[in-house]
């Protein structure tokens, strides 16, 4: 239920806004031309731009640009919320402990907000594991590279067990690693050590990080590493379970 809406609305009436949903555990929405640092184990700023701010009764500030799925900034449930103007516009700051870190959003701007008491208590049910996604990838290979051949499903290695291990058309190995979710730095690294092995006796071993998604930062560090990434979208979009980026995977 939508309990209060403005449009235009003054700095006052969204900070107002803010306090009371915080207080009464409800939602709010904000669109607003803002600015956005934080402050904790690093530091950053996210300059002028429009974006959606999004304040959680259980703590969670997510700040979306007007593209994308992941939050531009963010902080966890459990942070506390509050909101002040100053002569510069309102700002709404996002603050936790453990670890001590904040995200003020500066709002310069602000197009509308929205209050909603919502109420949401619904179980998600998902199909789709990591295991459909390997019987797919065995199914289509060429999805994953165009003449791929899939030649083991779970070899085991030294290092620990490849999803799919194959050969490329000119006859190259070819390392797939699968992950449900989406993938992060650390699985960037399990991969690399997997390839540290095949890279031994063949250096033109190919590695390949099979994932939903992956933020820029992982995509650059798995190109420096001379491997490759491949996002299968659909276990994206029909199962919608793609984990959080965090601050690191911001730079």
């Amino acid at each position: 239920m939508v309990t209060d809406a403005f449009s235009e609305p003054g700095d006052e009436a969204v900070a107002e806004t803010v306090e009371e949903a915080v207080g009464s555990g409800d939602t709010v929405v904000v669109f607003a031309t803002c600015e956005v640092d934080y402050d904790g184990r690093a530091s950053g700023y996210l300059g002028p731009g429009d974006r959606v701010v999004i304040a959680k009764p259980d703590g969670t500030l997510l700040v979306h640009r007007p593209t994308g799925n992941d939050p531009v900034n963010w902080q966890p449930p459990g942070s506390t919320i509050t909101a002040d103007c100053d002569e510069d516009g309102c700002t709404i700051t996002a603050r936790r402990s453990s670890p001590d870190e904040v995200v003020r959003v500066h709002c310069r701007e602000i197009h509308h907000v929205t209050r909603y008491a919502a109420d949401d208590t619904a179980p998600l049910k998902l199909s789709g594991t990591e295991r459909d996604m390997h019987e797919y990838i065995l199914e289509n290979p060429e999805e994953i590279d165009d003449g791929l051949r899939a030649v083991e499903h779970e070899r085991e290695t030294p290092y620990g067990i490849v999803d799919v291990f194959g050969t490329d058309p000119e006859g190259r190995p070819v390392v797939v690693e699968v992950k449900r979710r989406q993938a992060t730095l650390t699985h960037v690294d399990q991969l690399k050590r997997y390839m540290a092995q095949y890279r031994e006796s063949n250096p033109d071993a190919r590695g390949i990080l099979v994932a939903p998604a992956a933020s820029d930062r992982v995509k650059r560090t798995l190109r420096d590493a001379d491997l490759e990434f491949v996002a299968l979208d659909e276990f994206a979009t029909n199962r919608g379970d793609i984990a959080s980026t965090t601050f690191d995977d911001f730079a």
